[in-house]
């Protein structure tokens, strides 16, 4: 197997999805649960796309990974804050593309040995990715 570039970076377009969240719910006398994001399929296949463009390839096993991310959003019209300290959360925004890149980046996200995280505004909405092989 050939050895994965030491640092790949992509961006994806749009707005990311987060997971964590499950809503449950009685229906027809069964209790269901499903998650509460809606887009989140469309938003992994998403991510999937974009790192393959960018030509991330497969991390194998017993090799460490640095993941860093930057979430930018667009600012309200009449948003009053600088910074984007709202919904989503960081760390379900993060679970969310780590789970999209799983079998894409690395083989499992527990190679994932530093994530850094950052949320802004920013004249598009867009997710801006850079995986690292850590040997």
């Amino acid at each position: 197997m050939a050895s994965p570039d030491p640092l790949i970076a992509f961006v994806v377009p749009g707005a990311p999805a987060t997971k964590g969240s499950f809503v449950s719910f009685v229906h027809r006398g069964r209790v269901v649960t499903k998650s509460d994001t809606a887009t989140l399929k469309s938003w992994t296949r998403d991510v999937q796309i974009c790192a393959i463009a960018a030509g991330v390839t497969l991390i194998p096993k017993g090799t460490g990974v640095v993941v860093g991310v930057e979430f930018q959003f667009t600012r309200p019209a009449r948003a009053r804050r600088m910074t984007p300290c709202i919904r989503p959360d960081c760390d379900k925004l993060a679970r969310a593309l780590l789970d999209a890149l799983t079998g894409i980046a690395y083989a499992d996200d527990g190679q994932v040995i530093g994530l850094s995280i950052a949320k802004m505004y920013g004249g598009t909405t867009e997710t801006r990715v850079a995986v690292e092989a850590i040997s």
